[in-house]
Order: structure tokens, then C-alpha cells, then sequence
């Protein structure tokens, strides 16, 4: 960030960028971050905050694997992600299915939960092998409904779930031999029962900008598109395409920061782990520009990350602000929290 003082008063982690948005405006983008322990007797702060991963986190190869962190590439989010990381763990010994789940607020999803399973049988006759016991199965969309079905020697012809183009259980002809796995993670309510099903993909982490539905929000680029508007974004761009998590854990409008949490069979010791989250008030960014200018910006909160490996709850708030030159133009930016958050952005009013 050139030549830009930050004075952060906050416990939390801190990084400011410069994106541009629809018509290419440039945009001081503040972002807050807080990492939490989550521990039986109360959310505990971390003495050494994680720092913001700016340029995103991905399991492997980005074109084949999914996200563990998204990139930091909006300038805003009109609602909140909630993405769970973990494994799913058996209630007991010797089980082949569970259930998990999470509620966060008014958002809710859960999955069924299946051991190792096949496509088995005859040809013309179709089955599903019984699922083998597990001890815990990683939650990620590599084990949920999707993927690619590459069998036929004409590239051409091969095909994706385009909601899930990692997962297993994507077929478009009758799967034959070893490699017939099925997703681990099913929506209870759409449960597979051929290999032609086409189910919602259970799915609880970020998803790519290039899957559906997300792909959806942004926008045609087309040959109208290259004559007259290349390179700001389509006019039919929708800001819903900045968020990245999966449908049904995505809030319409930014959650307080103060809802409850519960999770539900992602814990070898706690079948349920509940909380509730620690921030009600936003952390409020003063930006100072050049010429003494100071701008308070109020942080909403974006992105609620539980996972239950680490057990940490990560918390994003962020928030921008139109500035002519990037961030050439902003001399400092102070963070803060709590009652100072209050007069600052008081004393900014008056």
C-alpha cells in the first residue's frame, strides 16, 4: 500500500486494497479480520492474529481442486458467506451413514452423510453398493455431487456438472468398472438413487467463480461486450457474483455479528458444537485523504469461516470507499473497535 500509515487499534488482522468496480472506479478496500479459538467455555481471540490471504488458498492445482480460501478480489458483498471446514465424523464405531450440519443465524444446511460407496450391479439392472464405516470424511466439494465424466475418447463429448466441477458421482452414460464412486455428502431431501440423479451438490466451502450458479451473476461477455465495453465488467453484471459461498449459506443482507452458531456431527468429542458469534459492532475504518479529508467507513460483515479441524472461527468484515487516484490518494487509515469505533465515527459526523 504506497505511502499509507494504518493505525490499527483493533485486536484483529488488517489489509487494505485497491480493486475498481463496475465502471472501473478505483476502490480503498478495507478489510478486518478476526480469528477466533473456539473453545467448550467461549470464543477465545487468538494472541497472534492470522493475516489476511489476500490472493485466496486452494487444495491443489486451482483448475482441479476447490477453494480453502477465497482471493480477495471484491470491492463489496451484499451479503454474508458462512463456509464450514472439517471432516464429518461417525457418532459411533463400526457406522456407515451420520448427518452434519450448521446454522448460522437464519441460515441452515445439513447433508447425509454415506461411507465409501459404488454404482454396482448388471448391466440393464443398476444398483448401489451399502456404504462402508468410516471414522470421518473431509467436507469438501471433492466429496460431494459432481465432476467430470472424461470416458468417451472424444474430448469433445466430455462433460462437467458445472455446479461442481471437482466432486464425484457425475455421469453421463452408465458407469462401468472401479472408478464409480459416489459423493459422500447428499442433500438429505434429494438422495441418489441412479446414476442418471441430478441432485443439488452438498457442498459447505467457497465455490469457484466459474461454477453454478455463481457463474450466472457475471454478466455476458460476448462480441458486443469486446466492441463496446471491454474491459469494465457486462452491464448486466450483478454484485451477487462477489459472493462465494454455497447456495443455502449465503445471507442476502450482511449478518450483526452476533447470531448463533451451531454445528452439528463435525466433532469427534461434541455431536453438536454451539456458540454464538462474538463481534454485534463492526469494526469502523477512518480513511484520510489528501487534503485532511477523513472518511469513517462503517464494516459489514461478509464472510463467517468454522472450521472444525482447527477449531477457529474467522470472522471478514470489509468495506470501500471511491477514491480518484487508488490508494495514492489516502494518507492513513485508522481501525477501530467497540466504543472507539463509536467516537470515531461520532466525532467524523459532527
Amino acid at each position: 500500500m504506497p505511502h499509507t500509515l494504518v493505525d490499527n487499534r483493533t485486536p484483529y488482522a488488517f489489509e487494505a486494497l485497491q480493486l475498481v468496480d463496475e465502471q472501473a472506479v478505483a476502490q480503498c478496500v478495507t478489510c478486518v479480520q478476526a480469528t477466533f479459538l473456539i473453545h467448550p467455555e467461549g470464543l477465545i481471540p487468538l494472541a497472534k492474529q492470522r493475516p489476511v490471504k489476500v490472493g485466496g488458498e486452494w487444495r491443489g492445482d486451482p483448475a482441479e481442486t476447490s477453494m480453502v480460501m477465497e482471493p480477495q478480489v471484491a470491492f463489496i458483498k451484499q451479503g454474508t458467506d458462512v463456509v464450514l471446514h472439517g471432516h464429518a465424523h461417525a457418532p459411533e464405531p463400526g457406522a456407515t451413514e451420520s448427518m452434519i450440519g450448521i446454522r448460522v443465524g437464519p441460515l441452515q444446511k445439513t447433508a447425509r452423510v454415506f461411507g465409501e460407496r459404488r454404482h454396482t450391479g448388471i448391466p440393464g439392472l443398476r444398483g448401489i453398493s451399502p456404504p462402508l464405516p468410516f471414522e470421518r470424511i473431509p467436507i469438501i466439494p471433492e466429496r460431494a455431487f459432481g465432476g467430470w465424466d472424461r470416458r468417451d475418447p472424444d474430448p469433445n463429448r466430455h462433460a462437467c456438472e458445472p455446479r461442481n466441477p471437482v466432486g464425484r458421482g457425475f455421469y453421463t452414460a452408465v458407469p462401468e468398472g472401479d472408478d464409480t464412486w459416489l459423493p459422500n455428502f447428499e442433500d438429505p431431501q434429494d438422495l441418489i438413487t441412479s446414476w442418471s440423479d441430478r441432485p443439488q451438490p452438498a457442498c459447505f466451502g467457497f465455490i469457484g467463480p466459474e461454477w453454478h450458479p455463481r457463474l450466472a451473476y457475471g454478466g455476458t461477455y460476448n462480441e458486443a461486450w469486446s466492441k463496446s465495453r471491454k474491459p469494465l465488467l457486462p452491464t448486466d453484471f450483478d454484485r451477487r457474483f462477489f459472493n462465494a459461498g454455497s447456495p443455502g449459506l449465503v445471507s442476502p443482507k450482511p449478518l450483526r455479528g452476533d447470531e448463533e452458531v451451531v454445528v452439528m456431527g463435525c466433532s469427534p468429542q461434541r455431536q453438536r458444537v454451539a456458540f454464538r458469534l462474538p463481534e454485534p459492532e463492526a469494526p469502523v475504518c477512518v480513511v484520510e485523504l489528501r487534503g485532511r479529508k477523513r472518511v469513517p467507513l462503517r464494516t459489514t460483515l461478509d464472510t463467517v469461516i468454522v472450521d472444525m479441524d482447527s477449531h477457529l472461527l474467522t470472522l471478514l468484515w470489509r468495506a470501500c470507499l471511491p477514491v480518484r487516484n487508488g490508494l495514492h490518494d489516502v494518507v492513513a487509515i485508522g481501525v477501530w473497535q467497540g466504543a472507539h469505533a463509536r467516537d470515531a465515527a461520532a466525532s467524523m459526523a459532527a
